[in-house]
């Protein structure tokens, strides 16, 4: 989907779609009478939700839209997110760190192997004073071009290794 812009309808029914797929997943497992499967996907699904609501606490509404919807943004890259917050007050310029994540999403998005697979893990971390966001792609991403020249009062680091890419970009 890359650099569009989600509606507040397309948003609802990507959640809405989503939300359906899990609970669809639960009852085929109480179906077949997996109830401990059954029960872990409650669990999982239940700490994913509590992962995605915790980064309100993050204090950029834009980089937390762009983390929410990376998944139907970016459906190349399917995501686990994991965020340890702690409520401050952000120096960072929110709509230029959440533009500047979209440009270099873009640019990665370009470069998969379309015969690949491909899995993100995003750790969001914040102090009163710092935050931070690595994202870390497994899969076939030796040829990813450099990230943008950063404009704003952020920075970034890169990490390119055999089929994992680690993006970091950390802020005040």
């Amino acid at each position: 989907m890359g650099n569009d812009k989600l509606t507040l309808i397309q948003a609802l029914k990507f959640a809405r779609h989503d939300f359906l797929n899990e609970l669809q997943l639960i009852l085929l497992y109480i179906d077949l009478g997996k109830l401990p499967e059954a029960k872990q996907k409650i669990m999982e699904t239940t700490d994913a939700m509590r992962q995605v609501a915790m980064l309100e606490r993050l204090g950029l509404p834009a980089v937390e839209t762009w983390l929410v919807t990376f998944d139907w943004m970016y459906s190349v890259f399917p995501k686990t997110i994991t965020s340890a917050i702690t409520s401050g007050i952000r120096e960072a310029d929110d709509e230029a760190v959440a533009a500047y994540l979209e440009q270099v999403f873009c640019i990665a998005e370009k470069m998969v192997d379309p015969t690949s697979d491909y899995e993100a893990q995003i750790d969001v971390k914040a102090t009163s004073t710092s935050w931070s966001i690595t994202v870390t792609v497994d899969g076939a991403m030796d040829q990813m071009l450099a990230a943008p020249e950063v404009t704003g009062d952020f920075s970034v680091e890169e990490i390119i290794s055999q089929n994992q890419w680690t993006f970091t970009i950390r802020g005040r």
